[in-house]
């Protein structure tokens, strides 16, 4: 029930360690060029924690029992990565929304960490509701079996 929004960031710690695994924030980018400002929503990994990428730098949206593994087709793990989930477009002529995540409803986020050499995967339960511009951050797991895939949700 964690919501991110402008000026409210929030972190999760998956593996319960008491350290944080997992950042979601909000940013403000002005762009004179094309003459738009963008609200961005990102999730973040760090140091051994780590996000799936695409070649744009998207992250798969996975349903209930999808499975999380080593490898996604068309996706990388990829260690202190940002992934844009969604993000509003301002411009003089209108605003409207863009990115994968922009509707999403109990979807998954695959997350992975590294510890002791060896790879936990997990999930990051995420809605996303545009017109109270808020990701909200519903649950979160992470296997308790290195290298095993598991299924996101369960």
């Amino acid at each position: 029930g964690k919501e991110v929004k402008y000026g409210k960031l929030q972190y999760v710690d998956v593996d319960g360690d008491g350290s944080n695994d997992f950042r979601f924030n909000v940013l403000l980018v002005g762009d004179p060029i094309l003459q738009r400002d963008r609200v961005q929503f990102y999730a973040n990994s760090g140091i051994k924690r780590n996000l799936l990428n695409s070649q744009v730098d998207e992250s798969p949206i996975l349903n209930k029992g999808d499975s999380i593994g080593k490898v996604h087709n068309g996706y990388t793990w990829w260690e202190i990565s940002a992934i844009v989930l969604a993000e509003k477009i301002v411009t003089d002529n209108g605003n409207h929304w863009e990115g994968l995540w922009k509707n999403a409803d109990h979807k998954y986020l695959p997350i992975q960490i590294e510890k002791n050499d060896k790879l936990y995967h997990g999930w990051i339960e995420i809605s996303f509701n545009t017109a109270e511009e808020k990701l909200i951050l519903h649950k979160a797991a992470i296997s308790t079996e290195e290298d095993k895939s598991i299924q996101a949700g369960v």
